[in-house]
Parts: C-alpha cells; structure tokens; sequence
C-alpha cells in the first residue's frame, strides 16, 4: 500500500488541507492547467483564501508516493478563484499565462512565422528563445485588439502544431516531431483500465482538403488522402502548394493508422507526460502491440489515489 504524499505552494503559502488536485496537460492546447479543490470545512469563507492569495501569484504543484518520491506536475500561475457548488477551486495555467498581455496593433506582410512568433514573445515582454520547425511566410497578418495568447491560438489552430512551452522556450513543431521519454504499458500489469478500439487504416478513409486564401481573392485548393470515406477541410496560414500538401498529408497520417484509439488509465508510476511515446502490450493479442505518440494526460491526486489518464494520437510503430 503506497502512501499519498505532496507539496503544493500558492504565492507565500504551502497547501496544508487538500481535496484534490487535477493537472491536465496536451499538445493540442496552448495551455497546461491546475485546478485545485479545497476542503470546504476547511475553508469554509472564500473571502478568507482571496484576501490571501490573488491572481498571478506562483503555483508549485509536486505529488507522489512516500515509497517513491514526488514528482512536478505542474508549475504556473493563479489565474482565478471560484466557489461554484460550495467548493472553493483554484484554477491554475502554466507560463502561457504569461501571453495574456495585450500586444501592439500592427499589420505585418511578408513575415515569416518565425519572426511574428518571436514579436510576439517581445511583445508580451517576455525573454524567450523560439524553437520552430515550420519556415512558412504569411502575406499579411494583422495584429488588432489581440493579446500574445490570442495569436498563438490562432496560428496553433491554422497550422495544427504542437506549441508549448518547455523552459525558457516556445516550442512550435508538426504533431510527433519533438518526442520526449518512452515509456510502458502492459494492459494486464499497469492499466487499470482502457477505453480502447483497435481500428485498421482501411477501415478509416479520410480526403483532408486544405484552402488557402491567395492576394486576388481566390482560393487554392490542394487535396490529399483518398476517397469514399470523411471529408475534412482546414484552413492553410500559407498559399505555398508544397506547404499545403504537408498540412494535409500530416492530418492523415494522424487519422489513419493500423492501431488502437482511445486512451489507457493508470497509476502516477510511470509519469507520462504529453509528446512521451507509450508502448502498449497485450500478451493476449500481441499483433495489437504498437508504440503511440501522446497527446494529453490528466492526472488526478485525491485521498482517494493517484490516477494518470493518458489519450493516445497517432500510431509510432
């Protein structure tokens, strides 16, 4: 029976009575976030926790086993404080929080996305290096009323990248570019449970139609995948054909795979975190066995354990 153990720090003050604490990260959205639940026989007046903490205070979240150590979950800021249904939450977001500065208006032609990312990181004041794989140069881009987080979500949601942060870096790569740690699973020792469908890629026909709007006001269209199956359609940041062909081509191949789709729960040993490759085992049906690329995980801490739910995206190998 191992033994529930943490650490968690707000501002100038340590957490000494817990209800639980849940941590959701994704390369799939821009921010990592908290949400920690207080006991409310302990707190039981929410003006007395607001008079001691306040948005932007630091947030320091390690958990773990006595047997084997604590881990950080999660670092990042107090973005606010509620009390829906009579519990009082603190709603936390990693170093994105950050990005929430409203930048100057400007309108920006022939910028390569390289360079906005790094006026943006200026523009919010903020002394980071950008690491990004992508080479593209918009057109234009216009920059109205926005903050820094607003313009990364849009060029997360035009691209498909992942965008994170890690460090003192602003990382922007194609999905499964960047792989961190491998870990491992075997659905008989270290799940608990699954919500898994074994799927084949010809089962799973996609056509990905990417539009990009050109200067005159055209649309070029450039299709990938095959036919007969769903039809998808994405916007393009870049009229570049061989740019748009990527696009494409990345969004199949993150739908369409031999392998399994869903997502595997279990304890907080192993970590996994999101951009981790998970190894799956099945001794019962080893031709299922495949490595998948990791897309979130929630991890939740209560009184009542520790549980990691780890949503798998494209199959590796």
């Amino acid at each position: 029976m191992y033994t529930m153990i943490y650490d968690i720090e707000i501002g100038n003050y340590k957490l000494g009575m817990l209800d639980k604490v849940e941590v959701h990260k994704s390369v799939e959205q821009l921010s990592d976030t908290a949400i920690i639940t207080l006991p409310a026989a302990q707190y039981n007046n929410a003006l007395e926790v607001e008079n001691k903490l306040k948005r932007g205070d630091a947030v320091s979240i390690m958990f773990g086993y006595k047997e084997s150590g604590m881990e950080g979950e999660f670092s990042g800021w107090l973005q606010r404080i509620s009390t829906d249904g009579g519990n009082i939450k603190l709603h936390c977001e990693d170093d994105m929080f950050l990005f929430r500065k409203e930048i100057p208006n400007e309108v920006l032609k022939k910028v390569t996305l390289e360079t906005l990312l790094n006026k943006v990181v200026t523009g919010c004041g903020l002394d980071l290096k950008v690491d990004c794989s992508y080479s593209w140069t918009y057109d234009k881009f216009v920059i109205n009323n926005a903050t820094g987080y607003d313009v990364l979500k849009k060029i997360q949601e035009e691209c498909g990248a992942d965008t994170y942060l890690c460090g003192d870096t602003l990382h922007v790569h194609p999905p499964g570019e960047m792989m961190d740690e491998e870990r491992f699973y075997d659905l008989a020792v270290n799940v608990e449970e699954e919500s898994l469908t074994y799927r084949r890629a010809a089962d799973k026909k996609i056509k990905v139609v990417v539009k990009a709007l050109l200067p005159d006001g055209t649309v070029r269209e450039v299709e990938t995948g095959s036919t007969g199956g769903e039809k998808i359609e994405i916007k393009s940041p870049t009229s570049d054909e061989a740019s748009m062909k990527a696009r494409g081509e990345l969004e199949v191949k993150r739908r369409t795979f031999d392998g399994y789709e869903g997502s595997i729960t279990g304890w907080l040993i192993p970590m996994c975190r999101p951009a981790d490759s998970v190894t799956l085992r099945d001794k019962d049906y080893p031709y299922k066995d495949g490595t998948y690329f990791v897309t979130s995980v929630t991890t939740e801490f209560s009184k009542e354990g520790g549980k990691r739910k780890i949503d798998l995206g494209f199959r590796l190998s």
